[in-house]
């Protein structure tokens, strides 16, 4: 009797991509074939099929393999055929418990057909090395896939298998990537919203009211695939992967993730200095520019105060002397607003480390916009002159951060030279017996510390100053936003994020009885610009606060 009563007969199948690439013969219809034969010809009954298309051996984590395991361990299951062992999986440590542990403990007969493995024949010597050798099949067939996938990637060719939202395959050429306007139009208002100052959760819930089919919906809608129940439920993290991809520039990402070994298959983030950047291989859909405000618009993050008030200036005020941000404070007293300031900081009632930097929102208000306005008349009036003026600034400027950065990595080399003599010497004194071992072991472990901070530090320079030799001002990129902000009677957060990069407040200063403030702005692409105009200072009235 092959089978017990009210029990079935488990048949398994799995194909993956690698086994797809031998040919027919490991086909889900050819195995389904092969196994109802088997089973009908050995009078098995009661049979049922588990099914796992498109998954690795070397993981158990296959929806088929677990929902068969389920029915084993509610000992419903009398017998499991597979085609041979391979099959089964890839991974010879959990086939070996498979087979000698878990089978037998919930009283299933294991039957590999190609392998003349039958448990209810005892044990089959030749199963071990079999496992072995699969599992060794898979590591090498992962290698060499790893491998040709390197040399893809090295090359500027799309490794990721699909492209990102707003994106399509050229049908011309599926190597290379087509926009697909009527989501890059969804991409461009996320990106445009973002540079507006709403958060991502924000930016769901409007598109959300909006009913803008989700990124699953519109795929699914695309492909003809079934579709989800929530079609237009956004969520922050879509759009804070959105507006993350640098894809969107129009340049190629490839290793931004990996994984540390076949068998952990856990997806590690790459950093930045690991991943393989090509510019310029398919149309950009969010300008350079655009893309790296937005990245600095999302480290400052926007939060309210007690009063539940936020500014748009938040997370761009800095302190002209220590560096650190300005905070926004309300003032519950004056319900108009009137009162709403920014103070830095590290000044905390002076009892901080910093003096007292201090601006009132309405006035900060003022300042920038009328800064703004004279700026971008100054630049449209003497356009030409302008450009020459800031690449030579440029120019100038960069050479002064180069020779900066060449004189920290010259320092930071010798600093490397010095600790290679001072750790040969204390080695020296331990061997001598002049240090004691615990002694020797504090000082070594101290000095290759810092060896390593200085090695990451010099890595990082030499990144830099590769990547500053070449580099030049985005002046035409900021004419661009000028020519765009020809009139502006009122500052809003997308106005002020589009145009101004950061704002250094000065310390104020007292003139004939009057306080008086100074402000640098900073302006997307260009930073600085200096006109023949008296801009960036105001009256204040009133007192300093306690």
């Amino acid at each position: 009797m092959n089978q017990q009563p009210d029990k079935i007969t488990a048949l398994y199948c799995r194909l993956s991509q690698d086994d797809a690439l031998d040919g027919e013969s490991n086909s889900i219809t050819n195995q389904k074939a092969l196994l109802s034969k088997y089973a009908d010809e050995h009078g098995f009954r009661n049979i049922q099929f588990f099914v796992d298309d498109g998954y690795s051996g070397t993981s158990f984590q296959r929806p088929g393999f677990q929902e068969m395991m389920k029915y084993v361990e509610d000992y419903s299951v009398s017998a499991v055929i597979v085609k041979d062992l391979s099959r089964l999986g890839r991974e010879y440590s959990y086939m070996g418990r498979l087979q000698d542990f878990i089978f037998p403990a919930y009283d299933v007969r294991f039957i590999a057909i190609n392998d003349d493995v039958d448990s209810a024949k005892g044990e089959n010597d030749f199963a071990v090395f079999k496992n072995v050798f699969n599992d060794y099949y898979a590591k090498d067939t992962s290698k060499k896939i790893r491998a040709v996938v390197k040399i893809r990637g090295e090359a500027g060719e799309h490794i990721a298998s699909n492209p990102p939202y707003g994106y399509i395959k050229d049908p011309q050429d599926k190597k290379k990537w087509i926009v697909d306007e009527e989501a890059a139009k969804v991409v461009r208002r996320i990106f445009n919203l973002c540079i507006a100052g709403k958060g991502p959760m924000q930016i769901a819930k409007i598109l959300t009211a909006d009913k803008v089919p989700t990124v699953t919906a519109y795929h699914a809608r695309q492909k003809g695939w079934a579709m989800p129940e929530n079609l237009y439920q956004w969520c922050a993290k879509s759009v804070a992967r959105i507006l993350e991809r640098r894809e969107y520039t129009g340049c190629t990402v490839n290793f931004k993730t990996y994984t540390k070994s076949l068998k952990f298959k856990k997806q590690m983030e790459n950093p930045i200095e690991n991943q393989k950047i090509f510019e310029d291989t398919q149309p950009a859909i969010i300008e350079r520019g655009q893309w790296e405000r937005v990245q600095e618009l999302r480290k400052n993050k926007r939060r309210p105060t007690k009063t539940g008030r936020t500014s748009m200036f938040t997370g761009l005020l800095y302190c002209a002397d220590c560096r650190a941000k300005l905070y926004f404070c309300t003032c519950n007293t004056y319900k108009d607003g009137s009162q709403n300031h920014f103070v830095c900081s590290n000044y905390k009632s002076n009892t901080g480390s910093c003096k007292i930097h201090y601006i009132r929102e309405q006035v900060l208000y003022r300042i920038v916009l009328e800064t703004i306005r004279q700026t971008l008349s100054y630049v449209r009036m003497f356009q030409k002159d302008f450009k020459l003026e800031m690449l030579a600034q440029d120019e100038e400027s960069r050479k002064a951060e180069l020779a900066e950065k060449q004189k920290t990595l010259s320092g930071a080399k010798k600093r490397m030279k010095d600790l290679d003599r001072i750790i040969q010497h204390i080695y020296e004194d331990n061997v001598l017996g002049k240090l004691s071992d615990s002694r020797y072991l504090k000082l070594s472990r101290q000095y290759e510390k810092e060896q390593a901070e200085i090695e990451q530090l010099t890595a990082v320079l030499e990144r830099e100053i590769e990547a500053q030799a070449g580099q030049v001002s985005d002046v035409n990129e900021f004419l661009k936003l000028v020519d765009k902000y020809l009139d502006i009677p009122e500052l809003d957060a997308a106005i002020l994020n589009a145009l101004v990069s950061k704002i250094v407040v000065h310390s104020p200063v007292r003139e004939n009885g009057r306080k008086h403030v100074q402000i640098d702005l900073y302006f997307t692409y260009v930073g600085q610009i200096r006109i023949p105009l008296k801009i960036g200072r105001e009256s204040l009235n009133e007192s300093e606060p306690a």
